[in-house]
Order: structure tokens, then sequence, then C-alpha cells
């Protein structure tokens, strides 16, 4: 079967509405991309074409493909197509008069209502029962229900109505009875028919009412001011099929209450209702089951666009029923029904089916138990909190889709939640020990500080002694400068004593010497201090320098260490 839901993952937030609304466990895949966000496709291999998908997205990650731009380009070059006219059509087009009118004008050979083959389809449901005996069938003009039968509940194929859906029975009259011998197009509320005409052949183009409003509107098409009818005699009550137990309704308006006729509707009841019919004893199950996907029926079906309020949309259909039941027409439908019987061949109208049954994916209890851990549920209270976030009804389906590769953790909300708080709890832990590391480090910058201050005195100190050092050399030199003029003089005057003066000149080098020895030692300590003075300047630039950053470390610890305190205190701690 050919791929009718569409995926446009880019718009995908992985928000599991989809899920939430699939009655297929494994219809859905969702997975992780490597930046974390969660993404979820159709598997359309075990996708029904329920359509609830469609509705259930807000983002527009999901559509549909039928045969509308098909239909109107084959149309426009020239191909020979006729069309037929769900029921819904009346609930979904104001003046649907109007449309057939521009599909005429644009080329459309021949139209016809499914109300018709929808009055065929409850003759061959009677007649059939009648020849066979009331043995328990299922309805099938719903696509998405016998997709289900079809793929995923075998076992019920033997309770499905072997009788061809209304607009297939349209189909046939068209064909076989018309001889219409153009291709067909159903003007449809359902986009599972195309599944219906795949597999059957009869109908060549599935031309959804949302999909022709959007194709007027997106071409600036305008309706004409004249309306057109169909191309064949009146229906009878089949104009009722697209609402909640129609069929029940027509088939009780022309056999009574003879049979027991149970009807369900809905995606999130009909297929529960079909598990829990194959699990029956054939005593206990009804003649027929009148079963539809859509909750209020085909009139506001997948493959809808926009229409009335639900109770217009009843109000249109009641007036179409009381219209049907007048007493002029009951008689021309038991006309109908007698014209039937002898213009129709039952065969005709009888559906064999091919079942295409999918295999369900298989787990062991283990893979459920790993399940459990990627999902930190290991307590009974954990497995069974069954918020329903994550799209399944209970936690252990959702360890189920796990174990199955359709989901993944990510996906549960309360695990997110839990690992969001684990995450916070080891945050908190890392701020707190943050926290009293940065108190440590505040007090050591602070000790830090007062050896730079004791430093700061010590080298103050140490200048002053510096300084006195400075003042004694230049003492030892005005000294020094003194005894050498001593010596000079005395040295005069030991020349003027001749050789009596010989041991005063003795005398006068050695004070010369001694202040020759003293300046030469002050040059060497005034050199040594102003080394000394050279380093002391970039010892003193050193610690200032030091006691710059040190301080300014501190104001940006104490600060990171006030934010932390204040983030603790927001959290909770």
């Amino acid at each position: 079967m050919r791929s009718v839901i569409v995926n446009h993952l880019d718009l995908c937030v992985g928000c599991n509405r989809c899920i939430r609304v699939c009655p297929i466990e494994e219809a859905n895949v969702a997975w992780a991309e490597p930046n974390g966000k969660v993404k979820v496709r159709v598997d359309n291999a075990k996708c029904i074409v329920c359509g609830l998908c469609l509705t259930a997205c807000h983002h527009d990650s999901r559509h549909y493909q039928d045969d509308t731009e098909k239909f109107f380009n084959d149309l426009r070059i020239g191909t020979q197509i006729s069309v037929f006219a769900a029921p819904a059509i009346r609930t979904n087009f104001h003046d649907y008069g109007q449309l057939l009118s521009l599909l005429r004008s644009m080329g459309v050979k021949k139209i016809y209502d499914v109300s018709l083959g929808a009055d065929i389809c409850t003759w061959a449901h009677i007649r059939y029962i009648q020849k066979n005996g009331p043995k328990p069938i299922i309805s099938q003009p719903c696509p998405a229900i016998v997709n289900y039968i079809l793929t995923h509940k075998n076992e019920l194929l033997k309770h499905l109505s072997p009788i061809h859906s209304p607009m297939l029975c349209t189909a046939i009259f068209m064909q076989k009875y018309e001889k219409v011998g153009t291709k067909i197009a159903a003007l449809s509320p359902c986009v599972a028919k195309n599944h219906e005409f795949d597999a059957t052949g009869f109908v060549d183009y599935n031309v959804t009412f949302k999909k022709i409003q959007e194709y007027l509107k997106r071409n600036r098409i305008s309706m004409p001011m004249n309306s057109s009818g169909f191309d064949h005699y009146e229906a009878g009550l089949g104009s009722l099929y697209p609402m909640p137990g129609g069929l029940k309704e027509c088939v009780e308006h022309y056999i009574g209450k003879s049979l027991r006729i149970d009807k369900s509707e809905g995606v999130g009841i009909v297929y529960k209702a079909l598990d829990e019919y194959a699990k029956q004893p054939v005593s206990k199950l009804p003649a027929v089951f009148d079963v539809l996907n859509c909750l209020e029926g085909c009139n506001v079906g997948t493959g809808c666009g926009e229409h009335a309020d639900i109770f217009e949309v009843n109000s249109k259909m009641d007036a179409l029923r009381q219209a049907a039941i007048k007493e002029d027409n009951v008689a021309y439908m038991d006309e109908l029904f007698k014209k039937f019987d002898e213009t129709l061949r039952l065969e005709d109208f009888i559906r064999h089916y091919t079942p295409a049954p999918v295999q369900a994916i298989h787990v062991t209890q283990q893979d459920i138990d790993a399940a459990w851990v990627s999902l930190s549920k290991f307590s009974q209270a954990q497995k069974v909190f069954d918020c329903g976030a994550c799209g399944c009804d209970t936690c252990l389906e959702m360890a189920t889709k796990i174990a199955k590769g359709v989901n993944v953790p990510k996906s549960c909300p309360e695990k997110v939640q839990s690992d969001v708080d684990k995450e916070h709890a080891e945050a908190k832990v890392i701020l707190d020990n943050f926290l009293k590391s940065s108190e440590i480090v505040v007090n050591e910058t602070s000790d830090i500080g007062c050896m730079i201050k004791g430093i700061n005195e010590k080298m103050g100190e140490v200048t002053d002694a510096i300084s006195s050092y400075n003042q004694m050399i230049t003492d030892i030199e005005r000294i020094s400068e003194k005894v050498n003029i001593i010596s000079l003089n005395a040295s005069v005057e030991a020349a003027k004593a001749g050789r009596y003066g010989l041991a005063f000149d003795v005398v006068a080098k050695e004070i010369r010497n001694l202040a020759q020895s003293s300046a030469d030692s002050a040059a060497r300590t005034k050199m040594a201090s102003q080394k000394a003075n050279s380093a002391m300047e970039t010892v003193n630039k050193s610690v200032r320098q030091i006691n710059e950053k040190v301080h300014s470390s501190n104001e940006i610890i104490i600060e990171i260490s006030n934010n932390t305190k204040k983030l603790l205190h927001e959290q909770g701690g």
C-alpha cells in the first residue's frame, strides 16, 4: 500500500500528541537526535491511516497525500474522468451544486451521488444476511477499520462484511450498470480511501474535500453562479451513511429491529471495541457491528477541511432523514429496492480481501526490565506513575515501546524531571563545595594580604636602614677627605723638616693610605647601597603588584561566593 501520511520532521517537536491519539502501538517511532531533541515519524507499513495524527499535530509536522493535483492536471490535459461524491459533500460545501457545475465546466463527464451507492450497500447487506443467515459481520464502509483488520487483527477477517463500501458500490454501479467508461474519481471525506481504491482497482483518484478547497483557493478559482445535480435517479436513505450508525439506521428502516445491530465510532473507542469483539463467543455478538473510525462520522472525516459545527451538521442530516421518511418517499424507497432486485446482482458487490499482516516486534521480560532501568523506574510506585504525558496510557506501555525500539526514555517527562532533579542535586553539591573552597581562598588571600602588609613594614625598616647606611657612607667619605687633607699637610711639613721629618712623613703616608682605603671602601659601599636600593625598589614594585592582584582576585572571589549563596538560596539550598 502506498504511503499516505507524510512527515515533515524539521517541524516535529516531539510533543507526543501523535503517539497519544494513535491506536496502533508501533505505528509511530520516536528517537532522540544527537542534539537531544526527540522526533517522531510514522511507520507507514503499520499505519492504518486513521488520520488522527493529522489533526492532533499542532506543528504542521504531519500531512497527507491524495490524488487532487493529479486529478485536476489530468482534467486539464483532456483525460476522460467521471466522479462520484460522498454524501458528506452536503456538509462540507455551502452549495455543493456549484462545485459540481465547476467540475463539469472543467471537463468532468458524469457525476454520481454515493448516497445511491449507500442504498445499494444497504440492499446488499440485507440480501446477503437473508441469503446466508444472520452471522455476525463487521461493517466496512470505513477503510481505516478494514486496514486495521487486514494488517493487525486478522482473526476478525472472517467477520468483516463481504459487501463493498458505498463508494465502491457506486463505482461498480457506474461501470457495470451505467456503462461509464471513463476513469473514476471520488470526491471524498477520507484520506484512507487511497488504500481501498488501490486494493480494489475500481477508482482512479481519491480527491478529498480539504484538498479541493485548498486547490481552489491556491489557484484563485471562483465557484460559478449556477448549480448542477447528479446524473442518475434519486437515492433513498443512503445520504445518512456519513452519520455515526448510518448503516444501522438504514438497515433498520427496511427490516425493523429484527436484527441486533450494535455501533461504535471514534479512534479512542472503536479499536478497543474491535479487540473486545475478537474475544467474545459468537453467541454474544450482534448480527451487524456498525463501526466508524471518526467520532462524528464521515461528515467530519480526516479528509474534510473547514466544515460547520457538529450541531449544524446534524441539523442538515436530520433534514435529509425527515425528507426521506415522508410517506411518499417511503413508497419510493420500497420501489428502489425492487428495482435493485430486478437489475443488480449481489455477486457484483462482494469484496474478497487479501490480508497483509505486519509482524509485531517481540520483546521479552528481560527487554522490558532493561527499559525500566533506562527510565530510572525501580519501585512499583514509579512503574505505575501512569501520567500519560509520553503518549502512552501506562508506564508499562511506555517501557514496552522502549523495549521495542519505537520510543525513547527522553520522551518520558517524569524521567526528564527526575534527571533534572538529579542534575540539580549534583549541581548543588558542586556549588556547596565551590562555596566552601571560595571561602578558604578568601581566607587565604586575606592572610596573604596580612603577609604583604608585614613585608611592606619590614621593607620600610630596611629602607630606613639603608638610608641610615647611606648617611654613614657620606660621613665616611667626608672623614676620608679630611684625613687625606691632613696627610697632605703632614707630608708638606715633613718635607720642610728634612731628615727630621722622615718619621713624620711615614706617618703622613699611613694616614694618606688610610684615607684612600676609607675612600675606596666608601665607594664600594656606596655602589652596594645603590644596588640594594635598586633591588629594594624592584621588590617594592613586585609587592605592590602582588598586593593589587590579590586584592582584585579577592573581590572577584567574594562576588562569586555571594552569587553562589544567592543561587543556592533560590534553589532551596
